[in-house]
């Protein structure tokens, strides 16, 4: 009895090794959409209505599917980053990253947010922001400077304020930004 299941054993062994070894076979390794820099003059509004215009990099694929809703009807949409007018910037939602001594460390994150194209046509997403749009960078006679969508804050334990100073509750989404985050990026025609 034992000799069979030790060979009851060693054919589960070889099935699980051969199943690998056909999955990896079958499945190349892909290491997702091929980015692209794109760069074009734009105008980026921050949180307290400051804008700053420049020269704007970012990395991006070349298109992306967005989920989007019209009329209480969900749809996807393919759109390619060229032709991406503006981005307005509408909710952002905390999301507890760590915490010290002092209290809780949150990162406020884009989850509503209005898509512009250069034809006109203007789409709502309300799943969250792709990764590539977190931040941009702009250079002008000024220099060079990175903006970013989203912002960190420290929920102090002690007497229930926020580091920066803004006003709301631990959880909850909010409908601004602080003030150093872009809240709209336009891009222009050069």
């Amino acid at each position: 009895m034992k000799a069979g299941g030790l060979r009851q054993s060693r054919l589960l062994v070889l099935l699980l090794l051969a199943s690998v070894a056909l999955g990896a076979e079958e499945k190349p390794d892909k290491d997702g959409p091929e980015m692209r820099e794109y760069a074009a003059t734009a105008e980026i509004t921050l949180g307290d209505d400051r804008v700053v215009s420049g020269k704007s990099k970012f990395t991006a694929p070349e298109s992306f599917i967005f989920q989007h809703n019209r009329d209480g009807v969900q749809y996807e949409k393919t759109i390619r980053a060229r032709d991406v007018r503006a981005l307005h910037f509408q909710k952002w939602e905390p999301v507890k990253v760590g915490e010290n001594k002092q209290g809780d460390v949150y990162r406020f994150e884009v989850t509503s947010f209005r898509i512009e194209l250069k034809d006109g046509y203007k789409l709502q997403v309300n799943n969250g922001l792709p990764s590539f749009w977190q931040s941009f960078y702009l250079e002008n006679d000024n220099g060079r400077v990175r903006f970013f969508t989203y912002w960190m804050d420290l929920y102090k334990k002690e007497d229930g304020s926020w580091y920066t100073g803004m006003e709301g509750p631990a959880t909850g989404v909010r409908s601004f930004p602080h003030k150093d985050v872009i809240r709209k990026i336009e891009f222009k025609v050069d």
